[in-house]
């Protein structure tokens, strides 16, 4: 064939710059925000923080909606969000000297912040505490290096997950230490708090423990000859068995495993340092009939474009410098539109989810990304990345935005979610009768009385992705106390 040229238009949809940093910035959590906005002002020079104290002015337009919205008891607009600064935003880049997004109010008049409200964490978990204590003990430059390499080896349940000789190897001393010399470092490790650290398995771990407990405590004897010889039985609740073995009445099995209930078998969890505490995004406040959705003042940026550097180059041609002032432009434009999609899309949840804010989680109604997309006129994805890593303080606590689309349960009388079922499955377990817990089957009767129609295996698969014990495992071993096996 002859080669020859040919002209054709066509049309294509690119990523532009602007895009791709909008959707970054939209999926980001408020954490990592934050230390996005530090990177941007370290190496951008035109932009700046609002400081805390320092006031934005409102423009009248804000205070008219403001008044309206109060009398019609209908959700107080963001400031900086009123149709002016909108319709800047998509006409030209001239809208992003105006000073960024400043949030909603404080939820308390005293303007108290979130993190002002939450626990501090646990100081440290049981490994630094271990080698704190060790420190103490060791008494030369070898040891402290072995039991090191044993400290390290110790999961976050507090179990020695590696064998002795692994350790010894690990331990990089020259020459390689003998096993028993390793069995000295472990039984110095297992003597610091909390006891049982270190233990290679559950035996022993509840070994440590009773060997611990003053001399005459009640049942001692007996608890520790079950754990050495009959652990498995108390996991199959096998409580005849253990009688006719040990040649023991209940009474006194029921005094030995009282003890052992008392036990506990993860010490390095007691310990662990606390996760992170999640810091919501948007707030819901208000009455029934009056709902009111706002963004955490607290937790948005406060981010503008210097003014004076702005006006000086205005009349420059610096090749870098204005692309500084573009690059500072986009990415206030960027956090412009995350906040103002993440608040839309908050409200347009709570429109369809005001049976959850007026009777918790039993009302919380089957919703899906295409609703939310089609109520807000984006695409499936956009609701996807914004109610990602995304918080809320509701009246019944802090939710993640992702848990209110729960899945679709059809029944006769209309349909339910997912969420609601397990719910009503949690308070028929807190109500019930701790000498007959229900088995799932008198569950599901339970639920199909109040027009929930579901299987016995999913009440079953729901309970156990609840972590709930099974009837069995739930039932007591002296009045209510729960049972062991199941913490």
């Amino acid at each position: 064939m002859k080669p020859h040229l040919q002209m054709k238009t066509t049309q294509t949809m690119a990523m532009t710059p602007q895009l791709l940093q909008s959707i970054r910035l939209l999926q980001l959590s408020s954490l990592e925000l934050e230390q996005e906005l530090r990177e941007a002002l370290e190496r951008n020079v035109l932009l700046e923080p609002v400081e805390e104290d320092e006031e934005e002015p409102a423009t009248h337009e804000a205070s008219a909606d403001d008044a309206g919205a109060a009398d019609a008891e209908e959700i107080v607009p963001v400031s900086g969000a009123d149709a002016g600064a909108t319709a800047e935003v998509e006409a030209d880049f001239d809208w992003s000297s105006r000073e960024s997004w400043s949030g909603g109010e404080p939820p308390d008049e005293d303007g108290e912040s979130w993190e002002a409200r939450i626990g501090q964490p646990a100081a440290t978990d049981a490994r630094v505490a271990a080698i704190e204590q060790l420190q103490l003990v060791v008494r030369n430059e070898r040891e402290a290096r072995l039991v090191a390499a044993i400290v390290e080896a110790v999961d976050d349940n507090g179990y020695l997950g590696q064998p002795l000789d692994g350790i010894a190897l690990e331990s990089g001393l020259d020459p390689l230490p003998a096993p028993a010399e390793v069995e000295a470092a472990l039984r110095l490790v297992q003597s610091v708090e909390p006891t049982g650290f270190a233990a290679r398995d559950l035996r022993e771990c509840l070994d440590l423990q009773l060997q611990a407990q003053p001399a005459g405590t009640a049942g001692l004897a007996l608890a520790a000859r079950i754990v050495d010889e009959s652990l498995d039985a108390i996991a199959a609740r096998d409580f005849d068995g253990l009688c006719a073995r040990y040649e023991i009445d209940h009474v006194d099995l029921h005094a030995a495993l009282d003890l052992v209930l008392s036990l506990n078998p993860k010490p390095g969890a007691a310990c662990a340092a606390a996760a992170e505490a999640a810091l919501p995004d948007l707030i819901v406040s208000g009455t029934p009939g009056a709902w009111k959705v706002e963004l955490n003042g607290e937790r948005l940026p406060r981010l503008r474009v210097n003014a004076m550097y702005e006006r000086a180059l205005s009349n420059q041609a610096h090749r870098a410098l204005r692309d500084q002032l573009q690059e500072a432009r986009w990415m206030v434009r960027g956090i412009e539109m995350r906040h103002d999609t993440l608040l839309r899309t908050g409200r347009a949840i709570f429109e369809r989810q005001t049976a959850f804010l007026e009777r918790g989680e039993e009302g919380m109604a089957p919703l899906t990304l295409r609703e939310i997309a089609e109520a807000i006129g984006m695409h499936e994805s956009t609701i996807c990345r914004v109610t990602t890593n995304k918080w809320v303080q509701t009246p019944w606590g802090v939710y993640e935005l992702k848990a209110f689309f729960p899945s679709q349960i059809a029944m006769r009388e209309g349909d339910t979610s997912g969420t609601a079922v397990k719910a009503m499955i949690r308070r028929i377990v807190n109500g019930e009768n701790p000498q007959a817990p229900l088995a799932d089957g008198d569950i599901m009767a339970l639920l199909a009385r109040n027009g929930i129609h579901v299987a016995r295996r999913t009440v079953a698969k729901y309970r156990e992705a609840m972590q709930i014990p099974s009837a069995k495992e739930r039932t007591p071993v002296v009045g209510p106390r729960r049972a062991w096996m199941a913490r």
